[in-house]
C-alpha cells in the first residue's frame, strides 16, 4: 500500500470512530441498558433563583420536648414551729436568700419550713451530709414526703 491510501485509511478509521461515539441517547447502550431517558440537570437563570429566594418559609412553632418533672419528696428541714406566724417569717427570710423555700404541716401541729426539696433519694441524702458538716447547719435533718 502506498502512502496515501494507508493515510485515507487512517482518516477512515478515525471518523468511524468518531460516529459510533456519538449515540443517540434513545439507543440502547451500556450505561443505559432498560432504555430510560436520563435526564440533564437544569440551568437556573437568575430570575429562577431570585422567585426562589423570595418565598417564604412557613412559620413553624418550635416546641420543646415535654419532660415531666417528678414532684420533690425529700426536703431539708430547718426548723419546726408550733407557731405558724414563726414559720411564715423564716420561709420569706429564706425565700429573700434565694432558697426554694417550702412549709410543711406535720401531724402534731407543727409547721416544718424547708429550704431544699429534692426528687431523687441519693441527692438528697447526699446534700443533707454536706449541710451537716457545717457547724450552722448541724441540726438540719431530712423530711420524707409520703
Amino acid at each position: 500500500m502506498n502512502n496515501i491510501s494507508k493515510i485515507l485509511l487512517l482518516c477512515a478509521l478515525i471518523i468511524s470512530v468518531g460516529l459510533s461515539s456519538c449515540k443517540d441517547s434513545s439507543k440502547t447502550n451500556a450505561k443505559n441498558p432498560e432504555n430510560k431517558e436520563i435526564k440533564k440537570p437544569s440551568i437556573k437563570t437568575k430570575s429562577a433563583v431570585k422567585k426562589k429566594a423570595e418565598a417564604k418559609p412557613v412559620a413553624r412553632k418550635k416546641t420543646k420536648p415535654v419532660v415531666k418533672k417528678l414532684p420533690n419528696k425529700y426536703f431539708l428541714i430547718v426548723a419546726s414551729f408550733e407557731n405558724r406566724s414563726n414559720a411564715v417569717r423564716l420561709q420569706q427570710k429564706l425565700t429573700s436568700e434565694g432558697f426554694k423555700s417550702e412549709m410543711h404541716k406535720a401531724p402534731n401541729g407543727f409547721t416544718r419550713v424547708s429550704y431544699k426539696g429534692f426528687s431523687d433519694r441519693k441527692l438528697a441524702f447526699s446534700e443533707l451530709k454536706d449541710v451537716r458538716a457545717t457547724e450552722k447547719h448541724k441540726d438540719t435533718w431530712l423530711y420524707i414526703k409520703r
